[in-house]
């Protein structure tokens, strides 16, 4: 019997962006996750869904 490896996520602190664009609305990343913008500001607390928000356009990285 193979078992397979299991990913293990360092611990990140949540990240907070804003977007420039909208106020509202909601992304998907691939793999049909969705990520919610509410009041401009978005809150990544994972590696997968800081790397997708850092790559997109209309949004910034808040200073801690």
């Amino acid at each position: 019997m193979t078992s397979k490896p299991v990913s293990i996520d360092k611990p990140v602190s949540p990240v907070v962006y804003r977007d420039r664009a909208f106020i509202s609305r909601t992304l998907v990343m691939p793999g049909g996750r969705l990520l919610n913008v509410s009041q401009h500001h978005i809150e990544a607390l994972d590696v997968q869904a800081q790397a997708f928000l850092d790559k997109h356009p209309d949004l910034e990285r808040l200073p801690e």
